[in-house]
């Protein structure tokens, strides 16, 4: 960012602000993200949605301090005083340590193994009308509910009474997680039609929640009204809100299943669709503040499940290395989104169709969300 300062023209400006201001963005925001299953074992909803919200508070802050730094200043210092802004990811990065030391895995059997190894042949060999798998489904000491079991042999784990959330020690957890670890492949989950259908939903909602805020200000433009940077603002800050308050609703005992999970997630999608589809006939100031207001929080809830659905598909030792794909395809239609928006309203002459085109979009990741409902019952 800060090495904009120095760009004569567009050329350089691709170099410095997009590419490598690019990279280093992504390569910090994944360990920002996947941070709060090492550090939090009871309320990984709640953390992950207050790390979420950092999204958020940008969009509501950094509008009017850009705006200020451009009439106060030129655009060469804007970038420069914005990148002395952006080092402070040094700082939030040297804080993130683990908890205990590393200790090197020891390929010998441990403990939770010789367990494990003694339930798995107490099981095969109590009835023999049952399939003889060679394990068997596994109860995450990382998540407060069963691990959703996979219909294949390879990806069956034993259950363990070491690794039980209410009767273990930091200790057997470590040993409990080490033993499941070696048993998996290091990517199952790519293998997984619950977790692929899942990185599409996502991207298609990161793409609707892009043309939101790229094509709202011109919404607004186009009915003749004024007041676009107040409503993008506010829509904002009730994003934030439902990010944190629905957060904590994810952590409770009866919100905290997957089903429901999943379910919230699929009729969040169907009513933004519903809400972006509505759009075309908005003409009004109040009322498309109603609108945008509705559409922030709606799009505070999405955002506040990503996380937690991802724990529930994958399990949280393997939450890191998932959600790295989830951002890796938002990236992609972050990318290409304003792209496809930008073309829309070049040839319409109307924000109409990108509104409309976001609306079957949302619909569609309604769809996939409702497949994955299917696939993991």
């Amino acid at each position: 960012m800060s090495l904009s300062y120095f760009s004569t023209n567009v050329a350089m400006l691709f170099i410095t602000y997009g590419i490598i201001f690019g990279t280093g963005g992504g390569l910090a925001s994944i360990p920002g993200f996947s941070i709060t299953t090492v550090y939090f074992k009871n309320h990984i909803s709640l953390a992950s949605g207050c790390v979420i919200c950092g999204a958020g508070v940008g969009a509501l802050v950094f509008p009017y301090l850009m705006q200020y730094l451009l009439d106060e200043y030129t655009t060469s210092v804007t970038f420069l005083i914005t990148g002395g802004i952006t080092f402070n990811i040094i700082v939030a990065g040297a804080l993130m340590r683990p908890l205990t030391p590393q200790v090197k895995r020891n390929p010998a059997p441990t403990q939770c193994n010789d367990d494990a190894l003694s339930e798995r042949t107490k099981l095969n060999s109590s009835s023999n009308s049952q399939p003889k798998y060679d394990a068997i489904a596994v109860r995450s000491s990382e998540s407060p509910q069963t691990e959703r079991v996979s219909t294949k042999k390879q990806h069956e784990y034993v259950s363990d009474k070491n690794c039980d959330v209410e009767s273990t020690t930091d200790e057997k957890e470590r040993l409990c997680e080490n033993s499941i670890t070696r048993n998996q492949s290091k990517y199952f989950y790519l293998r997984d039609p619950v977790y692929i259908l899942y990185v599409l939903a996502v991207m298609f909602f990161a793409f609707s929640y892009i043309t939101v805020f790229l094509m709202l200000p011109a919404k607004v433009l186009e009915d003749n009204e004024s007041g676009e940077a107040v409503m993008v603002s506010l829509t904002s800050l009730v994003e934030i809100c439902c990010r944190i308050a629905w957060a904590a609703v994810w952590d409770c005992r009866f919100f905290c299943r997957q089903d429901v999970r999943q379910t919230a997630m699929f009729i969040s999608f169907v009513g933004a669709g519903v809400l972006m589809s509505l759009s075309v006939l908005v003409h009004t100031y109040t009322i498309l503040l109603v609108w945008s207001l509705l559409m922030g929080s709606l799009m505070g809830v999405l955002w506040s499940l990503v996380v937690p659905v991802i724990v529930d598909i994958v399990g949280a030792a393997s939450t890191g290395e998932a959600l790295s794909f989830v951002m890796l395809g938002e990236a992609v239609l972050f990318l290409f989104g304003p792209l496809i928006t930008g073309s829309l309203l070049d040839n319409s002459g109307t924000v109409a169709a990108s509104f409309l085109f976001t609306g079957g979009c949302l619909f569609f990741a309604a769809m996939v969300t409702a497949a994955m409902r299917y696939k993991t019952i």
